[in-house]
């Protein structure tokens, strides 16, 4: 069973996963993101980057707002896979022991990170 999001951190990113056919749908979804909550919304990039096997959009948000995001990204994510982890300091940590699903999990690019 895939690991729900747990707040246990101080920061955390939220990436949401999407591709061509819902790239509009994630747009939307990270902008409301950006007006309702205290969270930087990062680029929506319409490629693959870093670890991340699909097309991605960052969210970057503290604890305080982790107990408001969380449930709302669940409600609203219609069929969008979110992938959620604590921000550390420890990369491959934090994208594999603090990694957290709202959906299906994907499996990461983690090599970048095991240097």
């Amino acid at each position: 069973m895939t690991q729900r999001p747990e707040n246990i951190h101080s920061h955390y990113h939220a990436h949401v996963y999407f591709g061509p056919e819902t790239v509009a749908q994630a747009r939307a979804l990270c902008q409301q993101a950006g007006e309702l909550f205290k969270v930087t919304v990062g680029r929506v990039h319409e490629r693959e980057v870093g670890p991340h096997p699909h097309w991605s959009c960052q969210l970057a948000f503290d604890s305080v707002e982790f107990e408001r995001l969380i449930p709302w990204l669940e409600q609203h994510r219609e069929g969008l896979d979110v992938f959620v982890h604590g921000v550390t300091g420890d990369d491959l940590a934090d994208h594999t022991t603090h990694a957290t699903w709202l959906g299906n999990a994907s499996v990461l690019k983690l090599e970048m990170f095991r240097r």
